[in-house]
């Protein structure tokens, strides 16, 4: 299976068999730090490490910042919210009048403009701003719903003013950056949110942009070339454009990615109504597959294993449908090969296809190699080797590429003579290798041919 799967930890698969199941499957574990703080990561990663021994396999790590995310502040007992009702929001650090309902976000007032929509929850309670007045905004109610302490408020279509990443994303940053392999930053607007990141926690972190933002998306070609990876957050995307919308920016935003050489993942209720039960929809296995012909490098649970009452069933079900789209799927590549190294890995695409070859070993420092490989798309296995657990687990994002570790070699012919001894054991006979110069690092300049075949 060439796509990958980013499962999210959460008290559903805290119990260490069955995230040992879970790990089995999964390629990558996400971190929600919107509902996670920075002790009770450390104690999660503490299970995913004994998990992955249970499992005898490794995954990667990924920790989501919760980006300028705008909620209600505390409330005593859930509001009653009818159609039609009048309410007052004010920012909960002003001194409030009765009844005005708190938002933990000091610039409610200045985003909120006479006639936009906002929206809370999931969506199902909407709001018209009637007016704003004295730091207060005054909304109607579209429909019914309830307001609860802490619940998200969507400003739809507004630019809102806290600037991404925010303190707490850039203090949480620091904390992940030694501990995750990935970083997803939330609410990019466009490529200068992720230099700014970088600014101030190191050029080296990867760095995945979670695109649900309007403006993301008028900026997306600056945004992949800035980014190591890109999320399509379809949730809160849907709060910022049409919802029937979604489908075509989904489009774009792979597109985009792809044209940039950066991998995708595609997240957001793919499997949702298995959160309550032990079967998809039509619809959503259609959703799953259909982001497999598109191209995908990954995709993505959410609820359904961080929450849900079938964790198991869900993973196992995308998996199913990822092997059998997998099938039919026609692979794309970006249509500029950009320079040698390029070419090299162009080339072993070429001829491992027109030669039937099923594997493409990668030895790589970096893992410049098995990235340029993956861009192209083989229909062969990549089988990427390097004696760095970083690298390695970098590359659990990449669409066809499996990592295994290789003992250092002082000379091309040791290395070769290594993946030889490994092709052997994995009974592989015929097989190309894409490696660099070395001491060249992220170089990509050889291509080699072996056959062991009598």
């Amino acid at each position: 299976m060439k796509t990958k799967i980013l499962a999210t930890f959460g008290p559903a698969i805290a119990e260490k068999y069955k995230l040992a199941k879970i790990i089995k499957y999964a390629d990558i574990i996400r971190i929600n730090f919107s509902h996670t703080n920075e002790e009770q990561a450390e104690q999660y990663i503490a299970h995913i490490k004994a998990a992955e021994e249970l499992a005898g396999k490794e995954v990667s790590l990924l920790a989501d910042l919760p980006g300028p995310k705008i909620r209600f502040g505390a409330i005593n007992n859930p509001i009653i919210v009818k159609k039609g009702n009048l309410l007052n929001l004010s920012y909960e650090g002003n001194k409030l009048e009765e009844g005005t309902i708190p938002v933990a976000y000091k610039y409610i007032s200045d985003d909120c403009k006479k006639g936009m929509y906002l929206s809370v929850g999931d969506g199902y309670l909407k709001m018209k701003v009637e007016d704003v007045k004295n730091g207060i905004v005054y909304v109607k109610a579209v429909n019914d719903g309830i307001i609860s302490s802490r619940k998200g408020l969507n400003l739809i279509g507004s630019d809102i003013t806290e600037q991404t990443p925010t303190e707490e994303d850039t203090k949480l940053a620091k904390f992940a950056k030694d501990k995750f392999d990935f970083i997803a930053l939330s609410f990019v607007k466009s490529d200068e949110d992720i230099k700014r990141l970088r600014e101030k926690v190191g050029k080296d972190i990867f760095v995945i942009s979670k695109i649900e933002r309007k403006h993301a998306l008028e900026n997306i070609k600056a945004i992949a070339e800035e980014s190591d990876g890109i999320m399509v957050a379809r949730g809160d995307l849907a709060f910022d454009i049409p919802v029937e919308s979604i489908p075509i920016a989904q489009k774009r935003i792979i597109k985009a990615s792809r044209e940039a050489g950066k991998p995708v993942i595609v997240a957001t209720q793919m499997l949702m109504s298995m959160v309550n039960n032990p079967m998809p929809t039509r619809a959503e296995v259609n959703d799953v597959a259909n982001s497999v012909f598109e191209d995908a490098d990954c995709v993505m649970l959410s609820d359904e294993t961080a929450m849900g009452s079938y964790p198991l069933e869900s993973i196992e079900t995308m998996s199913k449908v990822i092997h059998n789209a997998e099938k039919e799927a026609q692979q794309s590549y970006p249509r500029n090969i950009d320079g040698i190294y390029s070419y090299i890995a162009h080339a072993a695409k070429d001829l491992s296809e027109k030669h039937d070859i099923k594997c493409i070993f990668a030895p790589t420092e970096s893992g410049a190699t098995a990235i340029r490989l993956s861009q192209f798309r083989p229909s062969s296995d990549i089988i990427a080797l390097s004696e760095n657990p970083k690298v390695r687990s970098k590359l659990a994002l990449f669409k066809g590429v499996r990592a295994m570790s290789i003992k250092n070699y002082k000379s091309t012919d040791e290395m070769l003579g290594s993946i030889k001894e490994l092709a052997l054991k994995l009974k592989i006979y015929e097989y190309l290798v894409v490696y660099g110069s070395p001491r060249k690092r992220g170089s990509t300049d050889s291509l080699k041919y072996v056959s062991l075949l009598p």
